[in-house]
């Protein structure tokens, strides 16, 4: 084919084009007028740009915002369950019926469980439970963090970390207080009657680092028989033996007991125990033994869980 019969077809596919692109609307269609475009935000610069090519049956939507999109679903879910009246914290706080059918209110008690796919802690302290039969009503308050005895105890909000659980007794505290429990606490029981009892998790007094049984202080073997066969987390009430070591019984009597515990141990890292004995200070039963629903509510009354029995 010769160069003049290249230019040739060369106009006329030129020609069959322009053609086309006259009668699709030519000078007036709007690909013409422009390719990829920005379309400008609605909002400031903190919402979203899109991107898109008119020519494109799709659009492409980045954002600068800090937040992720889960974030932002999972608020649109908060919001729209507060306006439902169903709490936040529904399916974070469980209700369960410890021994709410007991007639007695030192024994009557309910369970709330933190559940361990929690993230944070939560603050349950001005959270209500209520009887939808009787209408009974009663806002949990405040706990000692680190309960001691022969003292007035700090009382401060009650946080729940994941996994936690709470025994919530109507009665009164043998102990004055509402409290987490630690591996000392197991001391309280020796003197007092909790409901459920509280475990005795007490290091052995044989165990600790002052219990010298090597060098010129040591203490002697009649010593060590005596202090191992002491009951985990309990005083010495009984006279001591008359021959006992001297250094032998002042051990005993000033370094077996709670206190002496906490000093020893607080700062440990497994010190305190992810439970919690939460008293609601009442002289008479708060929950009927049958035929009965009880609500717990949060501090905006929102609905966080529910149990009939």
């Amino acid at each position: 084919m010769s160069g003049g019969q290249l230019l040739k077809w060369f106009i006329l596919i030129f020609a069959g084009l322009w053609f086309i692109w006259f009668f699709t609307g030519g000078p007036e269609r709007q690909s013409s007028q422009a390719g990829t475009y920005i379309k400008p935000p609605s909002e400031p610069l903190t919402g979203s740009w899109n991107f898109y090519n008119k020519e494109l049956p799709f659009t492409i939507v980045r954002t600068s915002s800090e937040k992720s999109a889960s974030e932002e679903i999972r608020e649109d879910l908060e919001k729209a369950q507060e306006k439902a009246g169903v709490s936040v914290y529904n399916d974070k706080i469980i209700l369960k019926n410890g021994d709410a059918r007991d007639t007695n209110f030192d024994r009557e008690y309910l369970v709330l469980e933190a559940s361990d796919k929690n993230t944070d802690k939560i603050n349950i302290t001005g959270w209500t439970l209520t009887s939808v039969i009787t209408g009974n009503k009663i806002t949990i308050g405040k706990a000692s963090y680190l309960p001691y005895t022969s003292k007035v105890n700090y009382q401060e909000n009650i946080f729940l970390s994941p996994g936690d659980k709470v025994y919530m007794v109507t009665g009164r505290s043998p102990i004055g207080t509402s409290f987490r429990t630690n591996i000392c606490t197991g001391y309280f029981e020796q003197f007092q009657n909790f409901t459920p009892y509280l475990k005795k998790e007490c290091p052995e007094p044989e165990d600790e680092d002052d219990f010298v049984i090597s060098g010129p202080n040591r203490l002697n073997d009649d010593c060590i028989d005596y202090v191992e066969r002491i009951p985990k987390c309990e005083l010495v009430t009984k006279s001591l033996p008359l021959d006992m070591q001297y250094e032998c019984g002042v051990y005993i009597t000033s370094e077996i007991n709670y206190n002496s515990c906490v000093k020893k141990h607080k700062n440990e890292s497994d010190f305190y125990k992810s439970e919690w004995r939460i008293f609601l200070d009442r002289e008479y039963t708060l929950w009927k033994d049958k035929r009965e629903t009880i609500k717990l509510l949060d501090a905006n009354e929102n609905l966080v869980d529910t149990i009939t029995y």
